[in-house]
């Protein structure tokens, strides 16, 4: 009795201080897999932890008035102990989406590190997201073999500031400014920004998106490693795409077109003809999905269209998966993903050990040449909290 009576003392009086974080909301995501992926003649055997792996602290407090101020802190997570890039290495948190801001009737307005409106417009209509069958193998990427596939577009931005708005009969607006980097660009760049629009419209079965965003004064790969920059002046891009879905009695369809241009310059000293900083091209993607009770079965193809003026640098991406849930907040996934390159195309697969050009030194990751096909077999277990 004298214990319960200890313990109920003891919590009375610390209850104001838990109070003052009870509106703290913890979440998560934990996806592993196993994965062989091969380009002819070399192939890799991992285990990938941080397909999306995610850890997420979240809240908000009640400003009166309608109006409130709301927060997020998100990071990466490897659970091999191995950073999943060299922008996470020494970073704890702040990886991710992690921002402040005020939200009220008139939507929300947030500034740190988020997600472009781009990103967000087609990421539900990523049935493969996580997986080699990422759709990022090529929307967001012009097949120039970097480490990352979707460096280009489809971008998670810092010094950001977003507005979302609120939903008017299932149709929303989301936009964004992003400032650039803090220290100086190199001459003659003047200081970098871009800017992000979307506008969705998910209503019942149907979902509608388009989206733009414009990179202002954008330097090369060239000017992002420190090597000498175009003499020519500024770099701009931008891209623009819609999808669009349905679906209907356990089907799910799916479409995203991508249109992407930007100023035509060679990059001084370039061995690959793929290293341009020309990304004009288009891709398209179709894909379909259909659940019968826990299995769903799910299948795309994706077209990227050549790379500027160098013929034969498109490529096709087929991916094939079924996943099992074990619960609604557990699934196994497998997944098969393909990437036929033409005779000139460098497309890498979107998740997963990747790889890249002979002609781009990046040790510890596997090379192949322009024009090979890659392929992948993925089996894993995503855990979402």
């Amino acid at each position: 009795m004298k214990k319960i009576l200890a313990v109920a003392i003891a919590s009375a009086f610390a209850a104001p201080a838990f109070a003052a974080t009870s509106n703290v909301d913890v979440y998560g995501s934990i996806n592993l897999s196993m994965e062989r992926v091969d380009n002819g003649p070399d192939s890799w055997n991992r285990m990938v932890t941080n397909n999306n792996s995610f850890l997420g602290f979240k809240g908000s407090e009640d400003l009166g008035g309608g109006l409130k101020a709301v927060w997020q802190l998100e990071t990466n997570v490897n659970f091999d102990g191995n950073q999943s890039n060299a922008t996470d290495a020494g970073n704890v948190f702040g990886t991710r989406n992690t921002f402040v801001g005020l939200a009220g009737g008139f939507g929300t307005v947030v500034a740190g590190v988020h997600d472009t409106p781009y990103k967000m417009a087609t990421g539900p209509l990523d049935i493969f997201v996580g997986t080699l069958g990422d759709y990022n193998g090529v929307f967001g990427a012009a097949g120039l073999m970097g480490s990352n596939p979707s460096a280009l577009f489809d971008l998670r931005t810092a010094n950001t500031i977003a507005y979302l708005s609120p939903k008017f009969g299932g149709f929303d607006v989301k936009a964004a400014y992003v400032m650039g980097k803090e220290g100086a660009e190199k001459a003659p760049l003047d200081r970098s920004s871009a800017y992000s629009l979307s506008g969705t419209y998910a209503n019942g079965p149907l979902f509608v998106t388009a989206a733009y965003e414009k990179h202002n004064s954008a330097g090369t790969t060239a000017c992002n490693v420190g090597a000498t920059c175009l003499s020519e002046g500024t770099l701009d891009r931008k891209s623009w795409k819609i999808g669009a879905g349905y679906a209907i009695a356990g089907f799910k369809l799916g479409a995203v077109y991508e249109k992407m241009d930007s100023d035509d310059f060679t990059i001084p000293g370039a061995i690959n003809p793929l290293d341009v900083a020309s990304v004009d091209h288009n891709s398209w993607m179709l894909n379909a999905a259909y659940t019968m009770g826990a299995v769903t079965l799910k299948g795309s193809f994706t077209k990227a269209g050549k790379v500027g003026d160098i013929e034969d640098s498109d490529a096709k991406m087929y991916a094939l998966g079924a996943d099992y849930a074990l619960s609604k907040r557990t699934v196994v996934q497998l997944t098969y993903a393909k990437m036929n390159n033409d005779d000139a195309g460098g497309w890498a697969l979107g998740q997963g050990p990747q790889v890249t050009s002979a002609s781009v030194v990046e040790p510890g990751v596997g090379t192949f040449a322009v024009g090979s096909d890659l392929s992948g077999f993925s089996l894993g277990v995503k855990h979402t909290f």
